[in-house]
C-alpha cells in the first residue's frame, strides 16, 4: 500500500518498535550466504512482536545477495513484521517486492545523492528519512551487516542520534565494485570492508 506522504508514514509507526537493518550493498554482497542466514536468526529473535521494519529498497536476491536479501529471509520467518519501504521517485518504475507491506516515494534527493549518506555533512536522501523518522518516533535498534561507504556514514549519525545497534562484520564477495573477488588470501580487513575496525559493539 502507497502511503503517500510521511505524514501518514509516522502515523502508521508512531504505536510499534522500529528497527533499521543496513548493510553490504549489490557492489559488496555476502560471500557466505549460510553465516548470514545464522545472523537473520539472530535478528529475529531479537525484534519484538508486531514491530515495524524499515527497508530501502535493495533488491532481494538470492544468487546475487545483500542487504535486500536479508530482508527477504525474515519476511518468511517472522509474518508478524510490518516492512516499510522507503524510496527514491525515480526508482518507482521498478516496483517492490511482495514482502513489503507499505511504501512511500520521495522526491528529497539530489544527483549526487541520490541513495543516502552525506552530503554536505548533513544526511541526505533514504538516509534524511531514518533521521527524520527517528526524531519523530524513534528507532528502537539498528542492524549492521558490513557495509560500504554509506553504511559507515549511517553508524555516525546513529551514535550521534543515541541508537541502539548490533554490528555484524560480514566478509562480503567483491572489493566494493562488484567485480573483483575477494579471496581466502586477503587480509580481513578486505574481506569484511569499510567497516572493518571502524564500527566496534558496546
Amino acid at each position: 500500500m502507497d502511503l503517500k506522504n510521511f505524514v501518514n508514514l509516522g502515523k502508521s509507526i508512531s504505536q510499534k518498535n522500529i528497527y533499521m537493518i543496513i548493510g553490504n550493498g549489490k557492489k559488496n554482497q555476502f560471500k557466505d550466504l549460510r553465516k548470514v542466514k545464522g545472523i537473520v536468526n539472530k535478528i529475529c529473535s531479537e525484534i519484538s512482536d508486531n514491530s515495524g521494519l524499515l527497508y530501502f529498497g535493495d533488491a532481494p536476491d538470492k544468487y546475487n545477495p545483500d542487504v535486500g536479501y536479508v530482508f527477504e529471509l525474515i519476511s518468511k520467518i517472522r509474518k508478524d513484521i510490518t516492512i516499510y519501504m522507503i524510496q527514491i521517485k525515480e526508482a518507482k518504475e521498478w516496483g517492490f517486492p511482495k514482502f513489503v507491506n507499505y511504501v512511500i516515494w520521495h522526491s528529497d534527493y539530489t544527483d549526487k545523492c541520490k541513495w543516502g549518506g552525506l552530503e554536505n555533512n548533513k544526511p541526505c536522501s533514504n538516509t534524511k528519512k531514518w533521521v527524520d523518522l527517528h526524531k519523530l518516533n524513534g528507532i528502537t535498534k539498528i542492524f549492521i551487516l558490513g557495509g560500504g561507504e554509506i553504511t559507515l556514514q549511517e553508524y555516525y549519525l546513529l551514535k550521534k542520534c543515541k541508537i541502539k545497534y548490533q554490528y555484524y562484520p560480514v566478509e562480503r564477495k567483491y572489493r566494493g565494485d562488484g567485480k573483483t573477488r575477494i579471496t581466502n588470501d586477503d587480509k580481513i580487513s578486505v574481506k569484511i570492508g569499510i567497516t572493518y575496525g571502524k564500527i566496534h559493539n558496546t
